[in-house]
């Protein structure tokens, strides 16, 4: 299954590495652009919150690292959001490792959390669940232990709609000199031409 990352072209040097090494960044959960990001619900019958767990949590949180890819390779709001307003692109990659953990984004608000579904587990559980207002993204998360790439395999460049000519060329020859594998193609629009 392909998934997707947006991204725009102006930092050109990012885009570069992308296709030169095969690899996408992968952040840590707190650089990511929710504010609820890595955030949960305690829920234990006395009310208590245990310190132990949270310092655990807190800990095992902070040693994951979280590269965000997208199903969707139309969404129109992916492409305004995330690629320079549709003048970016998005990179069709296959995850090529056994080693990470991918996961489906469940958009059901903030993980709860108790000592009765506390496991070694549970930092990732945290970070596979957002506020439904995300649900347009339609999210797969690769998950890593501290590692700053995840190693994928790309199979496609999608050009943005408003993509200039010299940029769409100018990417269409490097990929071809680096990976002319690489499928390149337009992206859909799903506006109506008035």
């Amino acid at each position: 299954m392909l998934l997707y990352k947006y991204r725009g072209i102006q930092g050109f040097r990012f885009f570069t590495d992308i296709i030169l090494k095969n690899r996408l960044y992968a952040a840590p959960y707190f650089d990511l652009n929710d504010p609820m990001e890595g955030r949960y619900l305690y829920s234990q019958s006395d009310g208590k919150i245990d310190e132990d767990m949270a310092r655990v949590l807190k800990g095992e949180k902070d040693k994951i690292r979280v590269c965000s890819l997208s199903r969707d390779p139309n969404n129109e709001l992916m492409w305004s959001h995330y690629a320079e307003g549709h003048k970016g692109v998005a990179i069709g990659v296959e995850i090529n490792s056994p080693k990470y953990t991918v996961r489906p984004i469940i958009y059901d608000g903030l993980h709860r959390i108790g000592r009765n579904n506390f496991n070694a587990g549970s930092a990732i559980d945290i970070l596979s669940h957002k506020l439904d207002v995300w649900e347009y993204e339609a999210e797969e998360r690769i998950f890593t232990p501290n590692k700053q790439y995840v190693d994928v395999e790309i199979k496609q460049i999608i050009c943005g709609s408003r993509m200039s000519t010299q940029d769409k060329g100018f990417i269409t020859e490097l990929v071809e000199k680096i990976n002319p594998s690489i499928e390149i193609i337009n992206a859909r629009t799903n506006s109506a031409y008035v």
